[in-house]
C-alpha cells in the first residue's frame, strides 16, 4: 500500500537555500546516485535537526533531514530552560549565537489586582528567545555534521516491511533502515506505520499569543524580570504568561480544547490583558488589533498518553508530544531527540531493529514524566496556599520551572 501527501513547498526562510547547498557540499554521498539512507528525519522542528545532527556526529551513518510538505512552524517567542545547553557538547556554544533575554523566576499574578506571588532566583530561571531562531541555529548545526537537507513539494511514505521503509521524497525513492517522525502526517500515514492517528482532546490544548514591538515602552519589567504568569485565568485552571524578548514582548493563554466551555481563546486573551493592565504590567493605552492574534494546537505533556514508537519509525518533538504542561517548546522537545539519537544508534547496529527501538519509550517515560506532567494534579487545592505562603510559591514555581516535586 502508498500512501501520497502531496501539498505546497514550504517558503519563507531567506537563508534556506544557502543552508541546502552548503549541507550538500559537506554531504557524506550523493544522495541521487545512493538512495540507501540509515536514517531519515522528518519534519522542521529544532528537535529534528537536533536529532539528525546527533545521528550524524563522528558516525559513519547516512542521514537525511526531509521537510514535510505544508508544514509551516510559526514563529513566535519560546522560553528555554538554562540546562537545555548542558544536554549535549554541541549545544553548548549556541549560547553565544541566540540572542537569549534573562529571565529571573515567575510573578504568580490573580485576577484580583491587589493578589500576586513572586518567585526570584539568583541566576537566569529561563531564558526567551525566538523560536525561528533556534531552529536556524540547529538546522546549521546539523550541516556541519554533514547532515543532508531536502525540502520536497511531494512526499511518499510505503508501506514498511521487515528491512526497511521506501520514501518517495520529491523525485527520488529512497530506502531507509529507520524514520524519525517529528512533524504531523496525515491519520492514513501515521496509521500505517502503527502510530496513533489522531490526539485525544483531553491532550491537546490551544496556544493562543501576540506578538509586539516595544517601541511605546507599554512594558517595563525591570532589569532581572519575572515572568508575569496566571495559573487560574478566568477562575478556571489556565494557564497564561506574558514573555519579554529582544524588543518585543508576547502575551499568550493556553486552554484545554476539550474544557473551552464556550470561553473563545480572544476572550481569554482579552482578560489576560485586563489582569496584566490592572496589574501595572502593562500600560492603559495598550490595545491590539484581531489580526494579530495566531493560535497553536499543542499536544502538551502528549508524550505521557501516546505511543511514540511505530514500525521502524520513532516520534520526537511535537510528533510525540514532548511539550511541558506550561507550553515550554525547546528543552523537552529536544531532550526526546537526545534519547532517539541515542537509541537509534545502538538499534542500527542489532539485528531485530524494531526490538532495540523499545528502549526509547522506556527511557522517556521513566524520566520526563514529571517534566512534562506539570503540578496540575494538585493545583486547584494550593492556589490559595501560593498567594499567602513564600514556600508553597517557591514549589510550585519549580514544579513548572525544573520539574521540582511539589511536595517535599
Amino acid at each position: 500500500m502508498t500512501l501520497t501527501l502531496s501539498l505546497s513547498r514550504i517558503t519563507g526562510r531567506g537563508d534556506r537555500k544557502e543552508l541546502h547547498q552548503a549541507s550538500i557540499l559537506m554531504a557524506k554521498g550523493d544522495t541521487k546516485s545512493d538512495p540507501r539512507l540509515d536514517v531519515l528525519v522528518l519534519g522542521e522542528h529544532p528537535a529534528t535537526y537536533l536529532t539528525a545532527a546527533l545521528l550524524a556526529h563522528k558516525t559513519k551513518l547516512r542521514v537525511l533531514h526531509a521537510t514535510i510538505p505544508g508544514e509551516e512552524p510559526v514563529d513566535r517567542l519560546v522560553t528555554i530552560n538554562p540546562a537545555f545547553f548542558d544536554l549535549h557538547p554541541l549545544l553548548g556554544p549556541l549560547l553565544k549565537k541566540l540572542h537569549l533575554t534573562s529571565t529571573y523566576g515567575l510573578r504568580f499574578l490573580a485576577d484580583d489586582p491587589e493578589t500576586r506571588s513572586d518567585y526570584q532566583t539568583k541566576s537566569p530561571a529561563a531564558l526567551i528567545t525566538r523560536y525561528r531562531s533556534v531552529r536556524d541555529e540547529m538546522a546549521k548545526l546539523a550541516a556541519a555534521q554533514g547532515v543532508e537537507f531536502i525540502t520536497p513539494k511531494q512526499l511518499t511514505v510505503h508501506q514498511p516491511d521487515e528491512d526497511g521503509i521506501n520514501i518517495t521524497v520529491g523525485k527520488i525513492m529512497y530506502r531507509a533502515t529507520v524514520l524519525v517522525l517529528g512533524g504531523e502526517l496525515d491519520r492514513q500515514q501515521q496509521a500505517m506505520l502503527g502510530l496513533p492517528d489522531n490526539w485525544g482532546p483531553d491532550v491537546i490544548h490551544r496556544y493562543t499569543f501576540i506578538r509586539c514591538k516595544n517601541t511605546a515602552k507599554v512594558v517595563d519589567l525591570g532589569s532581572r524580570p519575572l515572568i508575569p504568569m496566571s495559573l487560574d485565568l478566568h477562575g478556571r485552571l489556565w494557564w497564561a504568561w506574558l514573555l519579554m524578548g529582544d524588543g518585543e514582548f508576547q502575551i499568550c493563554v493556553e486552554q484545554p480544547l476539550d474544557g473551552q466551555n464556550g470561553s473563545e481563546p480572544r476572550e481569554l486573551l482579552d482578560h489576560w490583558v485586563d489582569v496584566l493592565k490592572r496589574h501595572g504590567v502593562l500600560l492603559p493605552k495598550f490595545e491590539f488589533t484581531t489580526s494579530a492574534v495566531r493560535s497553536m494546537d499543542l499536544p502538551l505533556a502528549g508524550a505521557l498518553a501516546q505511543e511514540g514508537v511505530g514500525n521502524r519509525t520513532v516520534l520526537v518533538g511535537p510528533a510525540g508530544g514532548f511539550y511541558s504542561a506550561c507550553a515550554e517548546d525547546i528543552y523537552p522537545n529536544c531532550w526526546s531527540a537526545l534519547y532517539a539519537a541515542d537509541v537509534l544508534k545502538k538499534a542500527l547496529r542489532e539485528p531485530y531493529l524494531q526490538d532495540a527501538l523499545n528502549p526509547y519509550r522506556q527511557k522517556w517515560r521513566t524520566t520526563l514524566g514529571d517534566y512534562l506532567r506539570g503540578p496540575q494534579q494538585n493545583l486547584r487545592f494550593l492556589l490559595p496556599l501560593v498567594y499567602r505562603n513564600p514556600a508553597m510559591t517557591s514549589r510550585l514555581a519549580e514544579a513548572i520551572l525544573m520539574s521540582k516535586s511539589v511536595v517535599r
